[in-house]
């Protein structure tokens, strides 16, 4: 495979690739890549005019030295080909090896190297009657709850409100994004919405949002991007209501609801109870820096 910097990449090949793989995911896309990846090149494989195989490869630096690391809000890289093949993604991560000294990078799910990490993603080939059957008792019990109390399903909530909702409760308590990131993840938002591959819901409680998601569609999945909820959302099961209205809307759609996760076991337990299943991706850590620098990146 070929090496290439970014602007050596021919976008429309790069994306047509993605778009034909078995394996594509929105994560791989250019305008996802360079809305949240600081730098970024790749390798790539081109036969007769077409892009057959792209591994995206986005890269920071730190004092002086340029390591390969996963970008916040991207879950899954790696090899993306019309024909996947473990030899061809063997191949890239032995020049991976042999050009970078540090390497931590999400690896999609047809990757057979690396440590696994759990993914929960659910079918919607069915009709959300049949669908609703294999969920937990617990989840029944949130829903109905949720139904009690009178929550309100918005159909239309701005990625903006999202974000200032997680930022106001969970977020405050955590350092992981910085705001940057944040301002990052809106960009994207809005880069997605103008190619009409973003939709966003929230749920009400007495006409306050106390909850709300940023999904995005790509070929016949949707990912769960990020989301928000409060206190009042938390108490009311609002999360399970905006979840469970989601597969009611794409119920018998074909499409595939991608959780992104999670090795969390509270999380893992709450997509799971809507009757997910697991769809693991790798991760490829190598650290290969001199010993006096070897924990430049902590």
């Amino acid at each position: 495979m070929e090496f290439l910097k970014r602007n050596q990449i021919d976008e429309k090949k790069w994306n047509d690739c993605v778009l034909k793989s078995s394996n594509g995911l929105v994560y791989a896309l250019t305008w996802f890549l360079d809305g949240l990846a600081m730098n970024w090149c790749a390798y790539v494989r081109e036969d007769k005019g077409c892009y057959v195989s792209v591994f995206p490869v986005p890269y920071k630096r730190k004092f002086g030295i340029k390591y390969v690391y996963t970008p916040f809000f991207i879950q899954q890289l790696g090899l993306f080909s019309l024909k996947y093949s473990k030899k061809e993604e063997e191949e890239v991560i032995y020049m991976l090896k042999k050009n970078w000294k540090f390497i931590e990078l999400n690896l999609n799910f047809s990757s057979k190297n690396g440590e696994s990490r759990k993914n929960l993603v659910l079918s919607l080939p069915s009709e959300y009657s049949i669908l609703q059957k294999s969920y937990s008792k617990n989840h029944f019990r949130n829903l109905k709850k949720s139904e009690h109390i009178g929550l309100v399903l918005k159909r239309e909530v701005s990625p903006e409100k999202t974000v200032d909702l997680f930022r106001s409760n969970r977020g405050a308590k955590l350092k992981t994004f910085s705001n940057s990131d944040y301002q990052n993840l809106l960009s994207l938002c809005n880069e997605a919405k103008s190619k009409n591959a973003l939709f966003s819901m929230g749920v009400e409680c007495n006409s306050e949002l106390v909850c709300a998601g940023i999904f995005i569609k790509f070929k016949n999945r949707i990912t769960f991007l990020f989301s928000g909820n409060s206190k009042k959302g938390k108490d009311s099961g609002a999360l399970f209501f905006l979840i469970d209205s989601v597969i009611k809307r794409y119920a018998k759609s074909g499409f595939i609801l991608d959780f992104e996760g999670s090795e969390n076991e509270g999380l893992n337990r709450f997509y799971s109870g809507f009757g997910s299943s697991e769809e693991n991706y790798r991760v490829l850590k190598i650290n290969n820096l001199p010993r006096v620098i070897k924990a430049f990146k902590n």
